[in-house]
């Protein structure tokens, strides 16, 4: 079967493949649907289901589009005996994850591609100078997962002029890093790596940072709710709606371009934090301020 666009067929068959069936992963379905649909309004035959239902489908894909880590994986696998898989679109998938798992190949050919889940370092750190001008020293935990991160930061800070204070969290050794790490930095950035910030470590690190008032910018809603003074992060309809563009594009003959950022973000502010910490942070402004700044 030759797979791509076929703008002379009725339909174009295209696979929806979700890593799990909760609100976030259909959200960002159903935006790149939306998205694509107004382009294309009933020329798609979409097909939306968990990622392990698609096996003995009776009708193949001419495109996939996989939602998250486990169905980027599970689609691959699926097609990995085929000489021409059709091309895959993975979108709400972290940076580091979609690259191990990627075939050098198919991305030198167009036909894989990405929206990461994720925001870029340049972003994260221009938000610093936005909202804490004053600040100098960026302090991070990483482990792992994260440090591969850390070029990227490494030259995003130097081109900002930020000084980063780098903490690796070993086993057990969450207190020591933050022992560590929090006399040296005027803000602590947060990686998105589940072997440091996850649901069991996040009010430890918190309240640590905010016993030394040292505000901490996250990468989730949750985190502004727990006590983050901020957080960077794009929603799941905001990363949809990037990847309907990019299979819009794809689906009436351009190139898939290649993997990305998403493009819209969020910021939010926890205002009582703020007060407790002396700073006075308008939201919607920052926001507004840092788009300017990504503007051609």
């Amino acid at each position: 079967m030759t797979y791509g666009s076929s703008w002379a067929a009725a339909t174009i068959p295209v696979w929806v493949a979700l890593s799990d069936t909760g609100r976030a992963h259909n959200d960002a379905a159903q935006a790149l649907r939306a998205e694509v649909e107004q382009a294309l309004p009933g020329r798609i035959e979409w097909r939306v289901a968990h990622w392990s239902q698609f096996a003995g489908a009776a009708v193949e894909p001419q495109w996939i589009v996989a939602v998250g880590t486990a169905a980027q994986r599970g689609m691959q696998n699926l097609f990995a005996r085929d000489t021409t898989p059709p091309p895959l679109l993975s979108i709400l998938v972290p940076r580091l994850a979609f690259e191990r798992m990627a075939d050098p190949a198919r991305l030198r050919a167009g036909s894989l591609s990405a929206v990461y889940l994720d925001q870029p370092p340049w972003r994260q750190l221009e938000l610093i100078r936005l909202a804490l001008p004053n600040v100098r020293k960026v302090g991070m935990l990483v482990g792992a997962e994260s440090k591969g991160h850390l070029p990227a930061l490494e030259k995003a800070a130097k081109e900002r002029g930020f000084e980063l204070a780098v903490t690796a969290v070993e086993a057990d050794g969450l207190f020591e890093a933050l022992q560590s790490v929090l006399p040296n930095a005027d803000v602590l950035l947060a990686l998105p790596d589940p072997a440091v910030f996850n649901s069991q470590t996040a009010a430890n690190i918190l309240t640590a940072a905010y016993r030394r008032q040292v505000p901490l910018l996250g990468f989730s809603p949750a985190y502004v709710k727990a006590g983050a003074l901020l957080a960077l992060y794009s929603t799941p309809t905001q990363v949809g709606v990037r990847g309907g563009e990019s299979l819009r594009q794809a689906l009436t003959g351009k190139a898939l371009p290649a993997p990305q950022w998403p493009r819209e973000f969020t910021v939010a502010v926890n205002q009582d934090v703020a007060r407790s910490l002396g700073f006075a942070l308008d939201e919607a402004l920052i926001g507004q301020q840092l788009r300017q700044k990504e503007r051609p």
